[in-house]
């Protein structure tokens, strides 16, 4: 334990309620003796302030600035107007439009990080998980001093919506995204191929790969067929007979992650239902899709799982699927945490045959890849899956545990992000 604890605040743009990579660096940076505070976004009937499992959460409100002007969404998929009309409003949100964007943008991360220096104490190391909280980083080193540990857990120009931004608005994003990551003291990122991927845009290598992987119980010890018994959980909390197959999806509910050819592969599959454990901006939207089919009452939705109590959950599925859709470089080099969280407690998964997580599905025989934009190939992998025999299953599962006591821990992983704070000196 160090006599003097090293202060690390973890800057992150969401709420901490199902946050697992924050949650995991935080117990784990608490256990080898920092003091860590998380800086979350304040939501409604969250507390500001909590004392967790080594360490502390504080909740800042976002401050909303220049709410009142009018400025456009981020692109969708398909985000098309048609005709000459349409091409005009095109040219005005491309232009004006994304110029107010920017400039909400700036004057919030700047009135954020006012609002932060007045309600936390300086950080000797300030980690930050995507552009907008580097910026924020950026400026309260400013204020307080400090080191700058940017984890990136994305390829933030290339994800989502701001893929489909207009050429010179994503490479004025990428300029600004360099410019704050070559003040910062260390880049860290989750997966090999977005390590390479990023090296190249922020124009300075990545000092270390921290994957996403599960804290798993058993250490590295050999996995025995009674650690990877499934629970009855989901069952019972949906009352669903215990011969039930349970199909789950965790993670982020929201566009580009297959939800919609997942609702129809599980269409496909006998005596199996879907469990949605998630939270996300399009969650609402997916509940009202998933209402409307004929097979609604086999598609469940429970919600955000906090970290702690995911790995209980996930023990309960047959399998865990994760179709993650190729709409964006950033999903197409995709390694989600719900990987690691599947084969953490020795469950198989169904992912997207795609070039972030496929090698490892290959490598480690943990699951079965599929088509993801092909919900009867999805279907066909879930059966796999489940319909093999009892022994294949249980094969299946030691596989999953034994590729997560190993090389894909986060045992292992911590110690990578340690290496980092040591080279730092801190």
């Amino acid at each position: 334990m160090r006599h003097t604890p090293t202060r690390v605040a973890i800057l992150i743009n969401n709420t901490y309620v199902a946050d697992a990579r924050a949650w995991k660096t935080a117990v784990s940076l608490g256990r080898a003796g920092y003091h860590v505070t998380v800086i979350a976004r304040w939501g409604p009937g969250l507390p500001t302030t909590e004392q967790l499992d080594h360490h502390t959460v504080t909740r800042v409100r976002q401050p909303q600035p220049l709410a009142w002007l009018p400025a456009p969404s981020l692109p969708e998929t398909g985000d098309v107007s048609p005709g000459p009309i349409g091409a005009t409003r095109r040219r005005l949100r491309d232009s004006l439009g994304r110029a107010v964007q920017v400039l909400r943008y700036l004057r919030m991360s700047r009135a954020w990080a006012r609002v932060i220096a007045t309600q936390v104490e300086a950080a000797d190391v300030w980690q930050a998980e995507s552009v907008i909280t580097l910026s924020l980083a950026v400026a309260l080193r400013k204020r307080f001093g400090g080191l700058i540990v940017y984890d990136a857990n994305d390829i933030d120009s290339e994800a989502g919506r701001m893929a489909r931004l207009p050429g010179p608005w994503k490479q004025l994003l990428r300029r600004h995204e360099r410019r704050l990551a070559r003040a910062a003291d260390a880049v860290v990122t989750v997966s090999d191929p977005y390590a390479t991927v990023l090296g190249r845009i922020l124009g300075r290598p990545v000092d270390a790969v921290v994957r996403n992987a599960a804290m798993v119980q058993g250490g590295d010890a050999e996995p025995t067929p009674g650690d990877v018994a499934r629970s009855d959980r989901l069952q019972r909390l949906f009352d669903l007979p215990a011969e039930r197959r349970i199909v789950l999806y965790t993670g982020q509910v929201m566009r580009g992650r297959g939800l919609r050819q997942l609702f129809e592969a599980v269409s496909l599959v006998a005596e199996a239902d879907l469990v949605v454990a998630g939270f996300g901006p399009d969650y609402e939207r997916y509940q009202t899709i998933a209402a409307a089919l004929p097979h609604a009452d086999r598609i469940h939705f429970a919600g955000a799982v906090t970290p702690a109590e995911l790995p209980e959950w996930t023990r309960g599925a047959d399998v865990s699927a994760m179709p993650v859709q190729p709409d964006t470089l950033n999903h197409r080099l995709n390694t989600p945490t719900k990987l690691y969280d599947a084969i953490g407690v020795g469950v198989p998964v169904v992912a997207s045959d795609l070039p972030g997580i496929a090698p490892i599905v290959s490598e480690t025989g943990c699951g079965v890849l599929c088509d993801p934009t092909d919900p009867a190939d999805i279907a066909r992998a879930i059966r796999d899956v489940i319909d093999a025999p009892e022994e294949e299953r249980t094969a299946l599962r030691l596989r999953c545990l034994r590729a997560a006591r190993s090389r894909y821990s986060w045992q292992q992983q911590v110690r990578e992000l340690l290496r980092v704070y040591d080279a730092l000196g801190v």
